[in-house]
């Protein structure tokens, strides 16, 4: 980070990543604090949360690890309440966390399939909506920007044995063009980026950041 703070694309910018604590999520946390954001780095682990937030500060960068399970509102609460004490502002959220179990349908059960929809669909519902009404709320003339992660999975691409992950990732690409178009009245930007099984996490993490830098970016990538 040897270029000038003021000078940064996202220079004084505040972001929330969730599922942070490594893969996509810490990829993404660590390019936005080079862009110049500061980052609360959530993870449900606490050791891989802080893991995350010492290497961007190591780097020079601001980060703060907050443990949550963001398929509670709760905590979802929580991660949102302290992103704001810590830094008095919220512009960025990149909703990433997500389980992955493999299971065939025949042999999935309902506690499985259950908490891969709340983790992976009811959790990026819960944070849209809490970062949403702080967004409406506070920043009227700069307005903010959502991004969700996505997969290939869940629009054009079969993934066996992962029924449940996939169903849950179309879910979040129907979610996310509803919360753009009823967020768009308040000047936040909703994105959904759909990438490869496996994700190259590098890839993934410029293509979110050139999605937060670019008010013309496509919904869907």
């Amino acid at each position: 980070m040897n270029q000038s703070a003021n000078h940064l694309p996202l220079a004084g910018q505040v972001a929330i990543v969730t599922g942070a604590g490594r893969g996509i999520g810490a990829a993404v946390a660590q390019l936005l604090a080079a862009s110049g954001t500061k980052v609360a780095i959530n993870d449900i682990n606490p050791d891989r949360a802080e893991r995350t937030a010492a290497a961007i500060r190591a780097e020079g960068g601001e980060a703060a690890a907050i443990v949550a399970d963001i398929s509670n509102k709760f905590q979802c609460s929580h991660l949102v309440d302290s992103t704001r004490r810590e830094w008095g502002r919220l512009d960025i959220l990149i909703n990433n966390a997500a389980i992955k179990p493999s299971s065939s349908i025949l042999k999935t059960d309902e506690f499985e399939w259950q908490r891969v929809m709340d983790v992976n669909l009811k959790g990026t519902f819960f944070m849209s909506q809490l970062v949403g009404r702080v967004m409406a709320d506070e920043n009227q003339a700069r307005g903010g920007v959502i991004i969700n992660v996505g997969s290939k999975a869940g629009v054009i691409e079969p993934l066996v044995n992962h029924a449940a992950y996939a169903a849950s990732k179309a879910g979040v690409v129907g979610f996310t063009r509803e919360c753009a178009r009823e967020f768009a009245n308040y000047g936040i930007r909703v994105h959904a980026v759909t990438p490869d099984e496996p994700a190259d996490a590098a890839t993934v993490a410029q293509t979110i950041l050139s999605l937060c830098t670019n008010p013309d970016s496509p919904l869907i990538v």
